[in-house]
């Protein structure tokens, strides 16, 4: 099996986007097509996750370069992205809905449904394809979408297996594991993000779109024959109506004394637009908690972040040629402590990061936010001009939110301010 590699820092993702760009114009025709090294996409999945390169970067180099029309479904793709975030933020209790059942189902499975669930996740589900993409996921921490497709409606509606367990499964591999775009892809599958409409996966598909090599082994192949598979009723559990309209809330003030910059795993290039000037007096890259067990963050994801946030660190610290905050050999103190002491060193009663979208770091705040308050210090969240502009509009279905955000990009593509539009 080929790894696929991702760049871990700022000027790697930028090179990936470069060369993404000789072959965007390509993207439609091929990027269905499931091979090894996964040629066909853009692998910048990582890279947008993490906050090294942003989807307004993207949009912009791709648009500087291809007229609209000739790159549409790869723009369509990073809106897809946008589009899931904005979709949750408004109804932040569809993501509470799928933890809570998720840490049902941890506690309550039966044993038969547990010891099928790790075996599928195990790759030893016995449909060679399958087996073969969990091996991958596992080990590169990343699966064509078209792959994610196929065995995510393989372990709902052929093994008949509780759907968010096998997000959870997703969310701690994927390099890319975004809360919502895997939350509501998942639910998609399913059949409950778009009611009545579920993804069945289909033999002749996979046949049409993997490589040979991929197929060479047809073990179990004839359990996804077409027709064979049918759809598993999944009830609905969670409110889909909007939960939240006003974004008033994301928008900080630029601090008015003294501040210290928090970097995080989610976005590892912050942009606070007025508040960076000043600029920051201090600078901390504070990542998750040390997982309790390798299975809470697997070995890829590990190696990620921790690249992810060194490479920031060093980049904020050259370009407002400060010291870094950085932890102690070994140390396992929480992010809360580390953020707290931080703070009482400096002196600081203000600590300034990029706002979270809704998922683990955006759960963790509120406790987080309490406690810095305990000392006296108040914890700034500033929100991308992008997602600001963007999110609201999420309060429809995508192909809606899809034609005005295209208005909008044909009108100004000419523009430097286009990605803003």
């Amino acid at each position: 099996m080929i790894e696929p590699q991702f760049p871990a820092d700022r000027s790697g993702a930028l090179g990936r986007l470069e060369d993404f760009l000789l072959r965007a114009r390509h993207y439609a025709a091929v990027r269905n097509q499931v091979a090894p090294g996964h040629a066909g996409v853009s692998r910048l999945s990582p890279a947008i996750r993490t906050g090294l390169i942003s989807e307004q970067e993207v949009v912009r180099a791709v648009l500087a370069r291809h007229p609209l029309a000739a790159v549409e479904k790869f723009i369509q793709e990073v809106f897809w992205r946008t589009y899931w975030k904005g979709w949750l933020h408004l109804r932040p209790q569809v993501w509470t809905a799928y933890l809570e059942r998720r840490d049902w189902w941890r506690k309550h499975a039966p044993e038969a449904v547990r010891h099928r669930a790790a075996a599928v996740a195990g790759g030893q589900s016995g449909v060679a394809i399958m087996d073969r993409f969990a091996r991958e996921l596992v080990e590169t921490g990343y699966l064509h979408n078209h792959a994610r497709l196929w065995w995510a409606s393989f372990w709902i509606h052929v093994e008949r297996l509780p759907w968010e367990l096998g997000a959870d499964f997703f969310l701690r591999h994927l390099l890319d594991a975004d809360p919502a775009s895997n939350t509501l892809s998942w639910r998609w599958v399913a059949g409950l993000q778009t009611p009545g409409k579920f993804y069945l996966v289909r033999r002749s598909n996979l046949e049409r779109y993997c490589a040979p090599e991929l197929l060479s082994d047809t073990t179990g192949l004839d359990r996804l024959d077409d027709g064979r598979v049918v759809a598993a009723e999944i009830p609905e559990i969670a409110d889909r109506s909007i939960g939240r309209s006003a974004f008033d809330d994301d928008t900080a003030s630029p601090p008015n004394a003294p501040y210290g910059l928090w970097v995080h795993e989610e976005d590892c290039n912050p942009d606070l637009g007025g508040a960076m000037d000043p600029p920051p007096s201090r600078l901390i890259a504070a990542g998750p908690d040390a997982p309790e067990s390798p299975a809470e963050c697997p070995a890829p994801q590990q190696r990620l972040l921790t690249h992810a946030l060194a490479d920031a660190g060093r980049r904020l610290c050259a370009q407002f040629m400060l010291p870094l905050d950085a932890p102690e050999s070994g140390s396992i103190r929480s992010r809360r402590d580390r953020l707290r002491d931080f703070a009482r060193r400096h002196g600081l009663r203000t600590l300034a990061a990029m706002a979270p979208s809704v998922g683990p770091l955006a759960d963790a705040l509120p406790a987080l936010r309490s406690a810095l308050a305990r000392d006296g210090v108040s914890l700034l969240l500033f929100r991308r001009p992008w997602d600001s502009r963007h999110w609201p509009q999420a309060h429809r279905g995508y192909f809606s939110f899809w034609a005005s955000a295209r208005s909008r990009l044909a009108e100004g593509q000419s523009s430097p301010e286009l990605a803003g539009s």
